[in-house]
C-alpha cells in the first residue's frame, strides 16, 4: 500500500513545500507532460494543477485541494486551455536547488557513469520525495498511465520505450543499486500496478544532505574501510588454505578479476570477521563491511542488504585493491526466502548472476552453511572453515593481547589460559581489556571471558598436561611405555599410527597420550565421544568427520575419550545409524595420516573390526604395591607409614594431592586414610595393619 498523504508530508520540509522552487519544478514536469504523446490522457490532471501554477506566477500561494473527478464545462474549457499554455511558457527550464541535492546527483553521475536521462530519472525521484506538489501530480499521472515507465516518459518528455529500458532490471540505475522497482529494500516512490519505482534506501539516507567533496559523499554511503589489530600469525591454525585465500585475493585485486567469492564459515565466535579483516591487511588491500544497518540505523532487510551490496560494488569497482565483506550472509544467500517479492526461482537466478559477475571480490561469512542453497555454494571460488585456534596460536594471541593492553600476567598464566580456553582473538582482547580496566588479574580475565564464551557455546577445555607431569614409572601398563615413546619420537619415524588405551579411570591413559604428543611436538585435540554424538540422524557422522578434518588441518594428535560409545560392537546394533556411526569412524581411522589415540574403560564393548585397525593396543591397570609406595613419595614428598590400599591409580594420588594443598595437611597417616577413601569408593580392598605395613 502507498503511504497516506499525511505520512508523505511528514517526511518533507515545510519550507521546501511552500517554496517557489517547488512550484517551478512542478511547472517543468507539467510542461513535459503537456508536450508528450500522453497529453490527451492527462489533460484533466494538468488543468487541475492550473491554479497552483497560476498562483506561483501571481503571488497567490493558497494551498488548494483538487478533486480527481472534477470536470470543466465546455464554455470554460478552451479558455482554461489557452491560459494553461500561456502559463506553461514560463517554465522552460527546471530550477536548481540550493541545498546540495544537485551536487549529490553529480557525485552519483560521476561515480556510476550515468548519462543525462539516467540523471534526470534520479533527480525526478529525489524531487518526488521532497516536493509535495510534485508527488501529488506524479501519482495522478502514474494512476492514469498505468505504470512507472509510462509516467517517467511523460514527466521527462522521453519516449516510453526509452523510459522502460532505463528502469529495466538490467538497466544501469537498478543494476547499480541506485533505484529499484519493488517494495523491498527501497523507500516510498512512484507506485503503480507494476510496482514501486523508488530510490534504494542506502542512497536515500545520504542524498538529502550536503557534503564537502565526492569522497565525503562516498564515505557517507558505504562507510570507512575496516581495520584489525590482529596479526596474520594469529590464524596459522587454519593451515595451508589460509595462504591460498590470501594469494587468491591478492591476485584478484591485481588483475581486476570478477566473480571472486570467498566463503568463511564456522561456529559463532571463531573469528571469521576478524580473519577477513586480517587477510585484507595482510595482502595490502582495503575492505568495507556492507549492509549492517538500514537507513534508520536499525536491522536491515534482505533487500536492503543486497541493495547496499550492489551500490558498494559499483562504487568500489573503480578503486584498486578493494574488497567487500558481508557478515551473517545466511539471510541473503538462503534460497527459500523470496527476493524483492519474486518467486524463489527468479531469486536464485538473480543471486547466482550477482555472485558470478560481481566486479569487486566479496568475502561472505556465515555460521551455518546448511542454510545456504547448494547452487550458491557451488559458485563460491573458495570456502574456508574457520576453527578455533590451537594452543600454540592461542599462546601467541595472549602474549600480544597482554602487550597491547598493558595487563601484567606471567608466563604460567598465559599457559593456563591458552591451554584451557579456546577463545577467539577478539574475545581474548576484550577479556584482557576488562581485567585491565577493573584492576584485576588472571581471575578477572577468566571471569570476563567465561561469560562471553558461555554465550557463544564455547566451554573450557581440558588443560594440556606438561610433559614433566607424566612419569612412565608410575603407570602400570602391559607395554613398555618409555621404550615405545623413544621409538615413536625418533627422527624420520612414521607418524601414521593409532593407539587404543584401555583400563579403569585414572590409570593414566589420557595423560600418556598428552605426554606422547608433547614429546612429538604436536598439539593435542582431545574430544569426548559424548561431544561427538548427536540425537539427530547423520549429525554424529558429520561431527566425527569434522574432528578428524580439524586434526589434519592443525597437524594435531586427535585423542578421543570414551571411544566405546563410537566404536561399539555392530553385532549388537539395533538401529541402522548405530552401524553407520561405527563405519564412519573406521573409514577415518584407516585414512588418517597422523597419530590417533582412543581411550576406553570398556574394552570388551569395542567392535572387533575396530580393534584390528589400531596399530597398538595397550592395557592400563591400577598401580602395583611397589608403585603405590613410589607414587606416595613422588606426589607428597614423604614416605608412607603403612601399606596402602589396593586398586589405587595415579588419578587417586592427584586427587588427594589437590585436597592436601587445599587443606594444608602434611600428616602421612591422614594422606593414607584419604587414599583409602578413594579406593573404598571404587569397592577396593583396604588394609590397615599398622606401622609394620610400611616395610612391606
Amino acid at each position: 500500500m502507498r503511504r497516506s498523504k499525511r505520512q508523505s508530508r511528514s517526511l518533507r520540509l515545510e519550507a521546501w513545500t511552500a517554496s517557489d522552487v517547488a512550484r517551478q519544478q512542478l511547472g517543468w514536469y507539467v510542461r513535459n507532460c503537456a508536450l508528450s504523446p500522453a497529453a490527451g490522457m492527462l489533460e484533466l490532471v494538468m488543468l487541475q494543477r492550473l491554479d497552483r501554477l497560476k498562483g506561483a506566477l501571481e503571488g497567490d500561494i493558497e494551498d488548494l485541494e483538487f478533486d480527481d473527478n472534477a470536470s470543466f464545462d465546455a464554455r470554460n474549457l478552451n479558455r482554461r486551455r489557452q491560459e494553461f499554455r500561456r502559463i506553461l511558457g514560463e517554465y522552460t527550464a527546471v530550477p536548481s536547488n540550493d541545498d546540495g541535492l544537485e551536487m549529490n546527483v553529480l557525485f552519483a553521475r560521476d561515480e556510476f557513469g550515468l548519462d543525462d536521462i539516467d540523471t534526470e530519472i534520479l533527480l525526478l525521484l529525489l524531487r518526488y520525495e521532497r516536493n509535495n506538489d510534485l508527488e501529488q501530480f506524479a501519482d495522478e499521472v502514474l494512476h492514469r498511465l498505468h505504470g512507472p515507465a509510462a509516467a517517467v516518459a511523460a514527466l521527462l518528455g522521453i519516449e516510453r520505450r526509452e523510459a522502460r529500458r532505463r528502469i529495466a532490471s538490467d538497466g544501469l540505475l537498478i543494476e547499480s543499486g541506485l533505484i529499484c522497482l519493488s517494495e523491498d529494500g527501497c523507500s516510498v516512490g512512484l507506485a503503480g500496478q507494476s510496482g514501486y519505482l523508488q530510490l534504494a534506501r542506502p542512497l536515500r539516507k545520504v542524498m538529502h544532505y550536503s557534503y564537502a567533496s565526492r569522497e565525503e559523499w562516498v564515505a557517507a554511503l558505504i562507510g570507512e574501510p575496516l581495520a584489525t589489530p590482529l596479526a596474520w600469525e594469529d590464524f596459522d591454525h587454519l593451515g595451508p588454505v589460509r595462504e591460498l585465500a590470501a594469494k587468491m585475493m591478492a591476485g584478484a585485486g591485481k588483475n581486476g578479476a570478477s566473480g571472486i567469492n570467498l566463503l568463511l564459515h564456522g561456529p559463532v565466535g571463531t573469528g571469521k570477521t576478524e580473519f577477513a579483516k586480517t587477510l585484507t591487511g595482510h595482502v595490502g588491500m582495503s575492505i568495507w563491511s556492507i549492509g549492517e544497518t538500514d537507513d534508520q540505523g536499525g536491522e536491515p532487510t534482505r533487500g536492503e542488504r543486497l541493495a547496499a551490496l550492489k551500490l558498494a560494488q559499483r562504487l568500489l569497482a573503480k578503486r584498486v585493491g578493494t574488497l567487500v565483506l558481508l557478515d551473517e550472509a545466511e539471510d541473503v544467500l538462503a534460497s527459500e526466502m523470496p527476493f524483492f517479492g519474486r518467486s524463489r526461482d527468479r531469486s536464485k537466478v538473480y543471486l547466482n548472476r550477482m555472485i558470478e559477475q560481481n566486479p569487486v571480490p566479496i568475502i561472505w561469512t556465515c555460521n551455518d552453511v546448511a542454510a545456504i542453497d547448494p547452487a550458491v555454494l557451488r559458485r563460491m571460488t573458495l570456502a574456508v572453515e574457520v576453527k578455533t585456534p590451537g594452543r600454540s596460536a592461542r599462546a601467541r594471541i595472549w602474549n600480544r593481547v597482554l602487550d597491547e593492553t598493558g595487563l601484567k600476567l606471567g608466563d604460567d598464566a598465559v599457559e593456563r589460559l591458552s591451554s584451557r580456553y579456546s577463545a577467539p582473538p577478539a574475545v581474548a582482547a576484550n577479556a584482557a581489556r576488562a581485567a585491565m580496566l577493573s584492576g584485576g588479574g588472571e581471575a578477572a580475565v577468566e571471569e570476563a571471558m567465561g561469560g562471553v564464551l558461555q554465550l557463544l557455546g564455547i566451554g573450557p577445555g581440558v588443560p594440556d598436561a606438561d610433559a614433566s607431569d607424566f612419569d612412565p614409572v608410575l603407570v602400570n601398563c602391559d607395554g613398555d611405555l618409555a621404550g615405545l615413546t623413544e621409538r615413536l619420537v625418533l627422527p624420520g619415524a612414521s607418524r601414521q599410527w593409532s593407539l587404543c588405551l584401555s583400563g579403569p579411570p585414572g590409570t593414566g591413559k589420557s595423560q600418556f597420550a598428552r605426554y606422547l604428543a608433547a614429546r612429538l611436538g604436536m598439539e593435542v585435540m582431545q574430544q569426548r565421544a559424548s561431544n561427538l554424538l548427536s540425537m539427530w540422524v547423520g549429525e554424529s557422522e558429520k561431527q566425527i568427520a569434522a574432528a578428524f578434518q580439524a586434526a589434519r588441518a592443525r597437524r594435531a594428535m586427535l585423542v578421543i575419550d570414551e571411544a566405546d560409545s563410537l566404536l561399539s560392537d555392530r553385532r549388537e546394533a539395533v538401529r541402522s545409524w548405530e552401524v553407520t556411526q561405527v563405519n564412519e569412524m573406521l573409514t577415518w581411522m584407516e585414512s588418517h595420516p597422523l597419530p590417533f589415540v582412543c581411550t576406553t574403560n570398556l574394552m570388551d564393548r569395542l567392535d572387533q573390526a575396530s580393534l584390528r585397525r589400531f596399530t597398538l593396543k595397550l592395557r592400563f591397570a591400577s598401580l602395583s604395591p611397589a608403585q603405590t609406595k613410589l607414587a606416595f613419595e613422588r606426589f607428597f614428598g614423604i614416605v608412607a607409614l603403612r601399606r596402602l590400599a589396593d586398586d589405587l591409580t595415579p588419578g587417586d594420588f592427584a586427587t588427594v594431592r589437590r585436597k592436601r594443598d587445599l587443606l594444608g595437611v602434611t600428616d602421612p597417616s591422614m594422606l593414607a586414610d584419604w587414599l583409602d577413601e578413594e579406593a573404598e569408593a571404587k569397592g577396593a580392598r583396604v588394609r590397615r595393619i599398622g606401622f609394620a605395613a610400611a616395610r612391606d
